[in-house]
């Protein structure tokens, strides 16, 4: 019996790029600075050289150097201000939480995020506020609320 045997394709294999580069000096790695092997063209690690190899770059990106201001370590609390005028018209309106007795309108600042009442604005009806210690008043705002015939009272 003879044996039929199938001749094999060879397939031609991908040439390889460093024959492509025979005879070219440094073969695609560069020429300054070792090229390919070891850490020859990297510049540092991180942020190394941003003062002055890679200023540019870091520059472009938005990078500032040197110190900028101070850390503050205090708490800060933050200020919400509001005048009487508006205070009130917001009351009125019903866009803050407030009631009436008898003819007052009285508003509790406690429930409210404000911490400093401002003297600007008109007070047309009579107001009894509410508020804590921390809150500030300032006496424009005291004057325009007894002119207006409201009163202030301050909860412990």
């Amino acid at each position: 019996m003879a044996m039929i045997t199938m001749s094999r394709i060879k397939l031609r294999r991908k040439r390889r790029k460093i024959v492509k580069l025979r005879g070219k000096r440094y073969s695609g790695y560069g020429q300054v600075s070792g090229g390919h092997r070891g850490s020859g063209q990297r510049g540092g690690f991180g942020r190394a050289g941003i003062k002055d190899h890679m200023k540019i770059k870091y520059l472009k990106e938005g990078f500032e150097y040197g110190s900028r201001g101070f850390t503050r370590h205090a708490q800060i609390r933050p200020i919400y201000a509001i005048n009487v005028g508006k205070l009130v018209e917001l009351a009125i309106n019903g866009r803050i939480k407030s009631e009436r007795e008898d003819d007052k309108l009285i508003i509790n600042l406690s429930t409210l995020p404000f911490t400093k009442i401002l003297g600007g604005g008109q007070i047309k009806v009579p107001v009894k506020l509410i508020a804590s210690s921390d809150i500030s008043i300032t006496k424009k705002a005291e004057e325009k609320i007894k002119s207006a015939g409201g009163e202030i009272i301050i909860a412990k």
